[in-house]
């Protein structure tokens, strides 16, 4: 259906995302050089065109409402994308220029992301990098609204609304008990070997079918102590202090950061999971984030031959 009338500009937009930005009319008025009656009067058209209060009126703070926090995510994937092109078309005949902002979660193969990074940096310097740190729901959801190019994806699993680019090699994974323990002299640890047993874990990976399936009639004695999205830097201290015993990808085995000297033990039956770059199908990408592709793509080949 087509609408009698597209009135909505870039500019209502941009007050919008400053005033979300800086918490207050006032504030967002003197960032964009601009009167507060005239900065008013844009957010006002905004509201009036899509027929909704944005935000609460209040002299300190500008609190958004449902419909402004919709809006969000949808007036920066619409900037973002204008400012893009700005870029990319105003100098085709240049080097590649723009930001790639990607979302990633933790897995061995973010090396290789990393060093798409510096070859592509090497390359093209006008390029520049934002990495997101999150959960797979909270980047798919950044992915969608279009304030991520890509996103880094572990536990991955295909799906039809996204092109992706499988990585070498798989996460393996185990659980690195606290030392002292009856875990700690076994050389496999099964579903029943965790019932009951306190348990560290990723919130996505407990949640997870990957580990719905291999604990089976277990699933329901598993006993999470502490689960997170992300885990923090100090998160050692929660095995220190014998929280619980530690369930991962085993590549920690022997590197710096291994938990209190203890042996990672396997899963059995063996657990692994593949990792991916995904981007949204169907939505064409910034050049400078093809040839950040190419580039992965170009170490990917390289890291399986």
């Amino acid at each position: 259906m087509v609408r009698e009338r597209e009135s909505m500009e870039l500019l209502d937009l941009r007050c919008f995302l400053k005033l979300v930005e800086e918490g207050s009319v006032t504030k967002a008025a003197s960032v964009m050089h601009m009167s507060q009656p005239n900065l008013s009067r844009h957010l006002l058209r905004l509201e009036d065109e899509l027929g909704a209060q944005l935000y609460v009126r209040d002299p300190k703070h500008a609190k958004l409402t449902d419909a402004g926090r919709r809006l969000f995510d949808y007036a920066s994937a619409v900037v973002g994308l204008v400012d893009e092109a700005l870029v990319e078309v105003g100098n085709e005949s240049a080097l590649p220029k723009g930001q790639v902002r990607i979302g990633f979660g933790d897995a061995e193969a973010m090396a290789l992301v990393m060093d798409a990074i510096v070859a592509c940096r090497a390359i093209y310097p006008g390029i520049v990098f934002h990495l997101h740190a999150g959960s797979s729901l909270t980047l798919l959801n950044r992915l969608n609204a279009g304030q991520l190019d890509f996103v880094f994806e572990v536990e991955h699993i295909s799906r039809v609304d996204y092109c992706e680019l499988v990585l070498p090699g798989t996460d393996v994974w185990g659980v690195y008990p606290l030392p002292g323990t009856p875990l700690a002299d076994l050389s496999r640890v099964t579903p029943a070997d965790l019932a009951g047993e306190p348990l560290i874990i990723s919130r996505q990976f407990l949640k997870s079918a990957f580990l719905k399936r291999w604990a089976g009639e277990h699933y329901a004695d598993l006993n999470p102590v502490v689960s997170m999205d992300v885990f923090p830097s100090e998160w050692r201290r929660l095995v220190q202090q014998r929280a619980g015993h530690m369930v991962g990808y085993l590549y920690f085995q022997n590197k710096p950061h291994q938990v209190l000297g203890s042996k990672g033990i396997p899963f059995d039956p063996p657990l692994h999971t593949c990792h991916a770059l995904i981007w949204k199908k169907g939505r064409p990408l910034p050049l400078a984030s093809q040839k950040f592709l190419e580039e992965l793509e170009r170490l990917s080949k390289e890291a399986e031959a």
